[in-house]
């Protein structure tokens, strides 16, 4: 085998600094490790809450929801057996991060949705002609939209109303405008 020493190995005029080599190489493995470790480990990291409310669930440290014990979930009232989907009459901690994961996302996607619905209810409200869509509040839950503020005819307060009920989305409109003056 054959060997080299640094004089050999350095072609250049400068001398060769063994310490930013060593601590580049470091540096490049670190990062590297880290970002396998993070990836591998990024769903345990977003299921570790629920993990511990199952775990809180289990009584009797068994491993396994009854029925009894996932009672004390409000996401599970009524809905066991949906969530044991090997229906085996209990759930083990797969089955019951699978469903919790799943309720949590629709209640984002509704959220998400109502936002929106807000969103465009008040652009509506904003490019409509004679309203004063900056004096007007806009809330939605479920696709149900709220209005409030204040308007300055009760013909803006009803044209309001349509306006938000013609909105893709909404389901109903309760009309608290106030008119004012």
């Amino acid at each position: 085998m054959q060997t080299f020493n640094a004089t050999q190995l350095n072609t250049s005029k400068k001398p060769f600094n063994y310490r930013m080599v060593g601590a580049a190489a470091l540096l490049a493995f670190s990062f590297s490790s880290l970002q396998a470790h993070a990836v591998g480990t990024e769903d345990d990291m977003n299921q570790a809450p629920l993990i511990s409310e199952f775990n809180k669930l289990d009584s009797d440290q068994n491993e396994k929801l009854s029925r009894q014990e996932s009672a004390k979930d409000k996401d599970l009232l009524g809905q066991f057996d949906q969530a044991d989907s090997n229906k085996d009459g209990v759930l083990i901690a797969e089955e019951y991060t699978t469903y919790k994961s799943a309720v949590q996302q629709k209640r984002v996607e509704l959220y998400l949705d109502d936002s929106t619905v807000t969103a465009k209810v008040k652009t509506e409200l904003l490019r409509a002609n004679g309203m004063q869509g900056l004096n007007i509040s806009v809330e939605t839950f479920k696709g149900q939209v709220i209005l409030s503020g204040f308007v300055k005819s009760g013909d803006q307060a009803k044209r309001a109303g349509e306006i938000a009920a013609s909105v893709a989305g909404v389901t109903s409109v309760k009309n608290a405008l106030v008119v004012k003056g």
